[in-house]
């Protein structure tokens, strides 16, 4: 049986870890045998611990020699075929183990952001190691950010992060949710999904709705995600001079499927750092109309004009252009529900992102055997 470790330092539920889970949920029963090291606690622990075993791990910055002895020590006592490291920490700590330690297990990489990875002489020797057997980019994006950080095109495997569809799909509207919101059934509403910081645009969404509601239209907006429910957000709103009954701030919300049932445009107005953002892939799988900034791998899951719109990042003019032709067009609205659906059904599913990934696995374990006759 094979047998994978897969490391994170998150201790929230990040679209990294959700990702994680889901590959280990998918791949247990097709000989894996899968195990996590993570902090303790974490959101993770508390969702997976009757399923998987755990190893701690909550390295102190970037050379913690005492984390890095303790994951050495598992390596060679453990034995693991593949260590897989969802996060930036995790790659740190797992190369610096592996390279100490006299057990060498296939070590498998994910890059999920498109932030300019580090150039100091510490960074550039992780990355350009040999003790990185592959690189999983979950975008060409991210590919191509590798590429040109100097490693090789075939050390890099794309394997987009996929959608539950179980989970997040179409089908009617859910009233009763919308009312339990403080909605009515009529109401049009608009979501953006996702933590709240500078990153995720959530000012440009708020301006961009400024512009609309000083041309008469009507309309609710969700906020979603971490953050969304703290004072911060709502100042936005104050500073805009919109009415706060126009917005409704969630925080984070483990029912984003029912959230996105009831919404008619999703937004994503990231300026940075999307690999390939979750809650668009959501909302296609959801058949809800999109509109998201034009930046890394937003583009290569919104097809503009096809699925959703894209605009300029932070040009929350442009922004509002879209929404508008969106709000006014239900025939445009249905188009781009049928394409979305189609669009996950085709590659972002997480069974397709699961073997990928395992048919990834085993592809390394059997040129580390040859290899070593």
């Amino acid at each position: 049986m094979l047998k994978v470790l897969h490391i994170t330092e998150s201790d929230g539920f990040s679209g990294g870890v959700n990702q994680a889970l889901y590959l280990a949920r998918l791949i247990k029963d097709k000989g894996v045998d899968n195990f996590f090291a993570s902090p303790n606690p974490s959101i993770l622990r508390e969702k997976a611990k009757d399923e998987f075993s755990f190893f701690d791990f909550k390295p102190e910055g970037n050379l913690d020699f005492k984390t890095i002895l303790k994951l050495k020590k598992i390596f060679e006592t453990k034995k693991f075929d593949i260590v897989h490291s969802h996060h930036p920490k995790a790659h740190n700590y797992s190369f610096w183990a592996k390279k100490l330690s006299k057990y060498k297990p296939v070590l498998v990489v994910s890059r999920r952001v498109s932030h300019p990875i580090p150039t100091n002489l510490l960074a550039k020797i992780r990355y350009l190691s040999k003790e990185v057997n592959k690189y999983i980019a979950v975008s060409k994006s991210v590919e191509e950010i590798l590429i040109n950080y100097g490693i090789e095109k075939d050390k890099i495997a794309v394997i987009y992060s996929g959608v539950d569809t179980k989970r997040f799909n179409k089908k009617e509207k859910d009233l009763e949710f919308k009312k339990s919101l403080g909605f009515k059934d009529d109401d049009f509403i608009i979501s953006h999904i996702g933590n709240f910081s500078n990153e995720k645009g959530q000012f440009f969404t708020i301006m961009a709705s400024k512009i609309l509601i000083d041309k008469g239209y009507k309309f609710k907006i969700i906020f979603a995600g971490m953050k969304t429910d703290k004072n911060e957000i709502k100042e936005l709103f104050n500073k805009s001079d919109i009415p706060i009954d126009y917005g409704i701030f969630l925080g984070f919300r483990n029912d984003v499927e029912r959230i996105l049932n009831i919404t008619d445009i999703s937004v994503n107005s990231s300026i940075k750092g999307e690999a390939l953002s979750g809650s668009m892939r959501e909302s296609l799988a959801s058949g809800v109309a999109v509109v998201a900034s034009d930046i890394s791998g937003n583009r290569e899951i919104v097809k503009d004009g096809e699925n959703g719109f894209l605009f300029r990042p932070g040009n929350y003019f442009e922004l509002a252009q879209k929404l508008e032709i969106l709000i006014n067009n239900k025939e445009m609205r249905e188009k781009f529900s049928k394409n979305a659906v189609d669009t996950i059904e085709e590659k972002f599913t997480v069974n397709r992102m699961a073997e990928n990934t395992l048919n990834l696995y085993r592809e390394l374990i059997n040129k580390k055997h040859i290899m070593a006759l």
